[in-house]
């Protein structure tokens, strides 16, 4: 072995466990913050992918006390945001990770949607949408936060990505889901929410919420009225146009739709 080569794998390995060190040191909870801005240096330093992937590390945790916690996640996302673009890989690995159930990613979102272009965030919302897919999850906050991100754009891909899941094991990510299509005018999933409505196990809860949607979208229930009639929450009815009127009974104050 020559001794540039030799030289070469000292420095890679130097940098490797630095970089592993530095890891650690950004998302030490407690103390003054000094060995998790050194680390913030240290990433900020290496401007490539690994110094953002080590940068977006600090949004793994949240540190005491919360002013100062939020001061550094606010620098970290000045930081971020000025590199531009070039983070756009780093962010959208880091919300796919193999731990990804355990990562807060409301954060690295803001950075995405700071950095990219609209038709590039939804890129690589829809494709991290995919990867979780329908399935259950015993935290659903992740799908609900894409979800949620998704809906921001203005974009012909949202609603045929945000479909499936109102279909999800989960009534929150259901939920969200459809308030994300109540938000566009896109009536290419009205079979999608007519289908929920009448399917045999879907709650009381959201087949009110649904039907409340619907309403309020103008939607008529066609080819649906009734399979509609026999499971519409008490307060709702169809009128002779096929559009839902009234209002569910049971439905707390603060989610009332729109006035019948």
């Amino acid at each position: 072995m020559s001794l540039s080569v030799w030289m070469e794998k000292v420095r890679v390995s130097r940098r490797t466990r630095a970089i592993a060190r530095f890891k650690k040191k950004i998302k030490t909870k407690f103390g003054q913050g000094e060995e998790r801005l050194r680390a913030i240096d240290f990433f900020k330093t290496l401007a490539n992918q690994e110094g953002f992937l080590g940068l977006l590390e600090r949004y793994m945790i949240n540190a005491e006390p919360s002013i100062k916690d939020e001061e550094e996640k606010e620098n970290v996302f000045r930081i971020l945001t000025g590199f531009g673009s070039d983070v756009i890989p780093a962010v959208e690995e880091y919300i796919n990770r193999k731990d990804a159930a355990n990562v807060p990613i409301t954060w690295p979102l803001k950075v995405l949607d700071a950095v990219a272009e609209p038709e590039q965030a939804v890129t690589v919302v829809i494709r991290a949408l995919e990867r979780l897919g329908t399935r259950y999850m015993r935290e659903p906050e992740r799908k609900v936060l894409l979800i949620s991100q998704l809906a921001e754009y203005d974009d012909a891909r949202v609603v045929p990505a945000l479909k499936p899941f109102l279909r999800d094991h989960r009534d929150e990510v259901q939920l969200e889901a459809l308030s994300a299509i109540a938000r566009k005018p896109d009536d290419t999933a009205r079979d999608a929410m007519l289908d929920l409505l009448v399917e045999e196990d879907t709650s009381v809860r959201l087949r009110a919420s649904v039907a409340e949607v619907l309403k309020n979208l103008g939607w008529t229930v066609k080819g649906y009225r009734k399979k509609v009639e026999e499971v519409l929450p008490e307060g709702l009815h169809i009128d002779r146009a096929g559009r839902i009127k009234g209002r569910w009974a049971l439905m707390p104050s603060e989610d009332l739709g729109e006035e019948s």
